[in-house]
């Protein structure tokens, strides 16, 4: 999935997809508090994200606690369990 400035999360099954993508796409070990500009790539040293995308994906992450605390969904278990799905052991 691709993401960009006129993506928007307003549904449950939305943070779920977005989660997805973080996790299995972006290959991201990810906590919903975390700014993506804090995001370094562990091979190269350098920004994970582009300022672009920082401001894309900032924005969908307040969107999703906003949809999770509508559905009165925990938005840290619902991570905790998309970053569970990813760990290979």
């Amino acid at each position: 999935m691709k993401y960009n400035t006129n993506s928007h999360i307003e549904s449950i099954n939305d943070v779920k997809m977005f989660f997805y993508h973080l996790v299995h796409e972006r290959k991201l070990n990810f906590h919903p508090d975390d700014d993506f500009a804090e995001y370094i790539s562990y091979d190269s040293n350098t920004p994970s994200f582009t300022p672009e995308e920082v401001s894309i994906y900032n924005k969908l992450m307040e969107e999703s606690f906003d949809a999770c605390k509508k559905a009165n969904e925990d938005i840290y278990n619902m991570g905790f369990k998309e970053l569970s799905k990813g760990i290979i052991c």
